[in-house]
């Protein structure tokens, strides 16, 4: 295969047979763990792309690459999902951990295992695939695109990867990384699954900034590409031109020709630049001419009146919040059942107070009132309602099953509150 040496192939396959039980040990079992002896050997594997470091430190794992090798090979199902876009791999992850954790939930220690080595390898071949995407286009950038040669396919090249690069900005922007700690909000979750998780969410947030930065470099990088070849194409067509105009050539024997002045043969070489050196004092005075008819010959955009306008502030005015008053008797019922520990019926305490309502000018219908009472038990806090019981009085509705029509609601204490009461009266009695 071209790009690569038989002696490279030859030295990494005695690799794999000279370390066949360590790589056969982390194949199996999932990771092996590194110990003095062991060390410089499991180094030597890093480097040579055969293990790959465990979120546990000190221990490795069989590389992605590998592991799907070994596990076509010895005709097992892989884990491999193909990585078309971020969607699609958290939808892939969201499937392992809802297996992962039914089997947690159901005891099933080695599936459990299984989805936990499932997890971990999309994980690590999603960071993988990524980073090297991302590294993959730095080079491109850094080395100005050195794998083309010429600058029109240099410069198609960088808007290629821009529109890349872009797209999977946008794609990954609308992926929100802490709505994968959802993924840990379950009981009994190991603390191994939380370590993956949020080492997971921790990368994501870091590939952003690297990703938006890639861009930016790859826009100016674009606008050095142009540039450059505006300024290839501007040289070709002054090459053109000269070859076109052969009166424009120099004779290299120009300084043997007779008719050329004995001034110019001895004179020093015209020193030739492409900028106005302005430390010379001799170019002082027609380079000020010249810039100053320039400015003469600009046209001077008029410059328009402003509109004004006049803005009235108005005082603010304070709202006095005001309480429904029926609300507030709903409040006075509720206090009066616990001031009282009797239960009370809320038409009972509508026509104990109609007619000093009457004498308020308030008025409710009797049903809106028991309706009234209910919503108003539903909006109490959660010990507020654990402190009182509501009991419904009504008639089921014919031809249903649980549709009743209520006439009236009953407020009481409940049976253990009205127990700590009677202790405490028989203890002050």
């Amino acid at each position: 295969m071209a790009g690569f040496d038989s002696n490279q192939v030859a030295s990494l396959l005695r690799q794999i047979g000279a370390y066949n039980d360590l790589l056969a040990n982390a194949y199996v079992y999932g990771s092996i763990a590194s110990d003095d002896q062991d060390a410089n050997t499991l180094s030597l594997l890093h480097k040579s792309g055969l293990i790959r470091p465990d979120d546990s430190p000190g221990e490795y794992r069989v590389t992605t690459d590998l592991k799907r090798m070994l596990n076509r090979l010895m005709r097992k199902q892989s884990s491999y999902r193909q990585l078309t876009d971020m969607g699609k791999v958290i939808d892939a992850i969201d499937e392992v951990v809802i297996d992962y954790q039914l089997a947690i939930t159901s005891k099933e220690q080695e599936d459990a295992e299984y989805y936990l080595d499932q997890l971990d390898d999309l994980l690590y071949e999603t960071k993988d695939s990524l980073n090297n995407n991302l590294d993959t286009m730095h080079f491109a950038i850094v080395s100005q695109f050195g794998f083309v040669s010429s600058l029109s396919n240099k410069i198609r090249q960088n808007e290629r990867y821009l529109s890349h690069a872009q797209k999977l900005l946008n794609e990954l922007q609308q992926i929100d990384p802490h709505d994968c700690y959802e993924w840990l909000d379950w009981l009994a979750c190991p603390n191994e699954f939380a370590r993956k998780i949020t080492s997971f969410v921790y990368w994501y947030n870091q590939i952003l900034p690297k990703l938006r930065l890639i861009i930016d470099n790859m826009r100016i990088s674009l606008f050095r590409l142009r540039r450059d070849e505006k300024q290839a194409s501007q040289l070709r067509n002054m090459a053109r031109f000269l070859r076109k105009h052969p009166e424009f050539t120099l004779d290299d024997n120009l300084y043997e020709l007779p008719n050329l002045p004995e001034t110019l043969k001895y004179a020093p070489p015209m020193p030739l630049k492409s900028y106005v050196d302005t430390k010379q004092t001799g170019i002082e005075q027609p380079l000020l001419e010249l810039v100053q008819s320039l400015r003469k010959q600009s046209i001077v955009t008029p410059i328009k009146a402003r509109e004004t306008s006049e803005v009235s502030v108005k005082p603010i005015e304070k709202i006095v919040a005001e309480e429904d008053f029926f609300e507030q008797q709903t409040e006075l019922l509720f206090e009066r059942v616990i001031i009282n520990n009797t239960a009370i019926s809320a038409l009972s305490y509508y026509q104990e107070l109609q007619n000093t309502w009457l004498e308020q000018s308030q008025t409710i219908a009797p049903k809106a009132w028991i309706e009234l009472v209910f919503s108003c038990y539903c909006k109490l806090t959660s010990a507020q309602q654990n402190a009182l019981n509501i009991k419904m009085k009504g008639v089921a509705v014919k031809g249903t099953t649980d549709n009743y029509g209520y006439s009236d609601v009953v407020i009481e204490l409940r049976a253990e509150l009205k127990a700590e009461l009677r202790d405490e009266l028989k203890a002050s009695a």
